[in-house]
């Protein structure tokens, strides 16, 4: 069963990075009222059945999949969720093994020094079979119902990535369109030390409100609109292993 093994809060069972800081009423009263409707969330519907081969997620009981919207929907100035065990074992190791096959190039935008597998250059694989699930409309409906969406979203992007020693992610904002961004990460193994963590500024204060371990088959989901957040620095301390993860932006319907 996915599972978080440190708990941000008491009572929230569904994530493992810290809960960024939450400014009076600004989520419940002009978030979560408007986009979700009254807390808690309705019981979701069934997903689609092509989730089945990816996931357990996709057949987890109605109190894991209320309190994993109930998460998502309280999570602060980012509202977020992150999952442990987010893909079936064989799924992850498949893609792990499909990362370290794949061919990666530098980041075509040269403010990004990190590296990118383009899809349309990969041999077929576990990875590319993955992609393709995430840019299909199964994909996209999945994710939004995991975290209760109440819009149609479609997935309008799949990066798959890699970091090695020295390379980092500079901060930036994905979209200004509402939806999702989805995280999911194949690092192995990782460590405190090696660095490559997902990192959110606060916006009134000189600190991170929100920090995410890229944890080996972990999937962080946030909404993408206006959240400016960065990946710290793959550390010499990682020599000899890389950071890998696949991100979807899944967004609203055009």
């Amino acid at each position: 069963m996915t599972r978080a093994t440190a708990k941000s809060s008491p009572g929230s069972p569904a994530t493992l990075s810290p809960r960024p800081e939450r400014p009076s009423g600004f989520f419940i009263a002009d978030f979560a009222d408007s986009i979700f409707g009254p807390v808690p969330a309705p019981t979701p519907e069934v997903f689609p059945p092509s989730a089945t081969a990816w996931t357990r997620l996709a057949s987890a009981s109605e109190p894991l999949r209320t309190a994993i919207r109930q998460e998502f929907i309280e999570g602060g100035r980012v509202p977020h969720v992150c999952l442990r065990d987010a893909l079936l074992p064989e799924r992850a190791e498949g893609l792990h093994q499909a990362l370290r096959d794949a061919r990666f190039v530098r980041h075509h935008h040269g403010p990004y020094p990190l590296h990118i597998a383009p899809l349309d250059q990969q041999t077929p694989s576990a990875l590319t079979d993955f992609c393709a699930w995430l840019k299909s409309a199964d994909g996209a409906a999945f994710h939004a119902a995991l975290v209760g969406w109440p819009h149609p979203l479609e997935t309008r992007q799949v990066q798959v990535s890699r970091m090695e020693v020295g390379e980092h992610f500079p901060e930036h904002r994905d979209t200004d369109e509402e939806g999702l961004a989805v995280v999911y990460n194949f690092t192995r193994p990782w460590e405190d030390r090696f660095g490559g963590v997902l990192a959110f500024r606060h916006p009134e204060v000189d600190a991170d409100m929100m920090r995410v371990p890229p944890l080996f088959n972990s999937v962080f989901i946030f909404r993408a609109r206006g959240a400016p957040h960065r990946v710290t620095e793959w550390t010499s301390e990682a020599q000899g292993h890389q950071r890998y993860s696949v991100t979807a932006f899944i967004l609203a319907k055009r």
